[in-house]
């Protein structure tokens, strides 16, 4: 009975962390499937095979015809390598359709650069938001400020 009292008041749909020495990624779905992503530390190639497994797995478990509308914070990420966004860009064509739209915000001038190139990879146009700011991010995307607190 106890554990199911804690199942019921879990506030994500989904929930991914991967960690590795000086990085982490955290993803989170809500009831309405908006998604966060979080980066912190340095990209990497592990990484970001790491960042399609765990969207994957989400996809896996919600279901793959799930549309996705995603936040991405990028405040603490620390560089990512140049073969990432290809990677990177050629997953997310491949799922193109099942993007509905993706606001990216606080990277550095560099890891923007790459954000900008992989969405242009993708063809995704736009569906995409680049910003420095939470406030404008969530604007694009119409979500209330309450579900991306911090």
């Amino acid at each position: 009975m106890e554990g199911g009292d804690k199942e019921a008041t879990k506030p994500w749909l989904a929930e991914r962390t991967w960690t590795e020495v000086n990085q982490r990624i955290h993803i989170t779905v809500d009831s309405e499937h908006r998604t966060v992503v979080v980066f912190d530390g340095k990209g990497s190639m592990p990484g970001t095979k790491a960042l399609i497994d765990l969207i994957e797995s989400i996809r896996d478990q919600l279901g793959h015809s799930l549309l996705i509308s995603a936040l991405v914070d990028m405040r603490k990420l620390d560089g990512a390598p140049l073969r990432s966004q290809f990677v990177l860009g050629k997953w997310l064509l491949m799922r193109k359709k099942q993007m509905d739209r993706i606001a990216v915000f606080g990277g550095k001038p560099f890891e923007m650069g790459v954000a900008r190139a992989v969405m242009t990879i993708a063809g995704m146009g736009s569906k995409t938001f680049f910003g420095n700011h939470l406030d404008e991010a969530m604007r694009f995307l119409g979500w209330p400020r309450e579900r991306y607190p911090t």
